[in-house]
């Protein structure tokens, strides 16, 4: 099964006042906490345009923007983006605002991914988390539909795939490892900082 990790950094960030991909905690950005956490495949990242340099000064490689033809249509374009310009079976989207996630909980993930589903979805707490899924390659024409019909929610993409759900229990995930951080004070009211 081949696998292309994909972190999601291309948002503007508004609510947490500066981008979150190169937000400093713990002496690292954000998204290298992510980065470490995921499936030993190769790693690729759609970035915010104003971030393109510090991808670049911290050696990433495969650092892209949205394709034009999708830019601005939010996480979405992001996956569109990784499956056009990285072919792979399997992509695991991952938004780089987690910076909790597990090794293990990537690992127990992609055992969920067979030929009978489309995406392998965590449940956690009662709501499904869709920025720390796989999505297989097939999902692309949805993918697209979903952006040319504007239904940019990727509840409204998971509503036409065939999704198997894993729930945290099953993942043996840790209580707060899905927690992303939108706001500085989600930093410091749960005592991260």
């Amino acid at each position: 099964m081949s696998v292309v990790n994909v972190i999601l950094a291309g948002g503007a960030s508004r609510r947490f006042g500066e981008p979150k991909a190169s937000y400093l905690y713990q002496g690292k950005p954000l998204y290298e906490h992510v980065k470490k956490q995921l499936l030993n495949e190769q790693i690729i990242v759609i970035s915010h345009p104003n971030l393109l340099p510090f991808f670049k000064e911290r050696g990433e490689q495969a650092v892209w923007l949205d394709d034009e033809q999708v830019r601005g249509n939010g996480p979405l374009a992001g996956i569109y983006t990784a499956m056009q310009k990285q072919e792979a079976e399997w992509y695991l989207v991952t938004a780089c605002d987690m910076p909790f996630i597990r090794k293990e909980t990537a690992e127990a993930l992609s055992s969920y991914c067979n030929e009978h589903v489309d995406a392998v979805v965590p449940l956690v707490q009662g709501r499904l988390q869709p920025l720390f899924a796989l999505y297989h390659r097939r999902c692309l024409p949805f993918i697209q539909t979903c952006i040319k019909e504007n239904q940019l929610a990727i509840k409204d993409l998971l509503k036409k795939l065939s999704v198997c759900v894993v729930t945290e229990d099953e993942l043996k995930a840790e209580a707060n490892e899905f927690h992303n951080i939108n706001k500085r004070s989600d930093l410091t009211e749960n005592g991260m900082i």
